[in-house]
C-alpha cells in the first residue's frame, strides 16, 4: 500500500486526533508492538499525517522514554501534530477504551481463568500476537535498515538483548552514540 500524501498539520484538530487515537485504542489488540502496526497503518498509510521517517522517530522516542512505550509514542505523535493539545488528545483517546475494558476483563478473568475455554482462547491470541510482531519487524526493517551498518546495529542490538540480556536503555543510548559517530558525515 502506498503512503498517503502528508496532510497540512494546521488542518488536523485535537478532536480528529482524539477520535483517531480512540479508534486505535479501541481496536488495536496485542500489546505495544502489535499496536505499532495499527499506528503506522492509520497515521502514515491511511491518513498521511506522518511520513514513515517521522513515525519511526516517534517510535524510537517512545521506546527510550520512561513509561509505557506505546503511550509515549502516541504523545510524541500528538505533540508533533498539534502540540500540547495533540499530546493530551492522544493519551485520553488511546487510554479510554483500554482502561475501561481492562477493569472489566480483569474481573472476568479472575473468575474464569481456570476454564478450558479461556485457556484455549488465550493460546490462540498469543500465537496471533507473535505473527503481528513478526509483521511489524518485517515492515520496520524494510523501511529502516537501508545499509550494512544499520543491519549491523539491528543484529548487534538483538544479540545484546536476547543473548546477553543487556538493558534496552543502554542499548538505545549506545546505538545513538554509535549512530552519531557513523552517520554524522553521511546524508541520512
Amino acid at each position: 500500500m502506498m503512503q498517503a500524501e502528508k496532510k497540512d498539520m494546521k488542518n488536523i484538530s485535537s478532536r480528529e486526533i482524539f477520535l483517531t487515537f480512540l479508534k486505535i485504542g479501541t481496536f488495536a489488540f496485542g500489546g505495544v508492538y502489535s499496536m505499532l502496526a495499527f499506528f503506522e497503518k492509520e497515521l502514515v498509510e491511511k491518513k498521511g499525517w506522518l511520513t514513515h521517517d517521522e513515525y519511526a522517530e516517534s517510535v524510537a522516542i517512545g521506546q527510550m522514554t520512561p513509561g509505557p512505550p506505546i503511550v509515549n509514542t502516541g504523545i510524541c505523535i500528538g505533540y508533533r501534530l498539534h502540540k500540547l493539545k495533540g499530546a493530551l488528545a492522544t493519551v485520553i483517546g488511546q487510554a479510554f477504551t483500554g482502561t475501561l475494558l481492562a477493569i472489566i476483563l480483569a474481573a472476568f478473568y479472575l473468575k474464569t481463568r481456570d476454564t478450558l475455554l479461556l485457556k484455549s482462547v488465550m493460546k490462540g491470541v498469543g500465537a496471533a500476537v507473535v505473527g503481528l510482531l513478526l509483521s511489524i519487524i518485517y515492515k520496520m526493517s524494510k523501511n529502516t535498515i537501508r545499509d550494512y551498518m544499520a543491519a549491523f546495529f539491528a543484529l548487534a542490538a538483538f544479540i545484546a538483548l536476547a543473548l546477553f540480556r543487556l538493558h534496552p536503555i543502554g542499548l538505545i543510548a549506545a546505538a545513538g552514540i554509535l549512530g552519531f559517530i557513523v552517520y554524522r558525515r553521511k546524508p541520512v
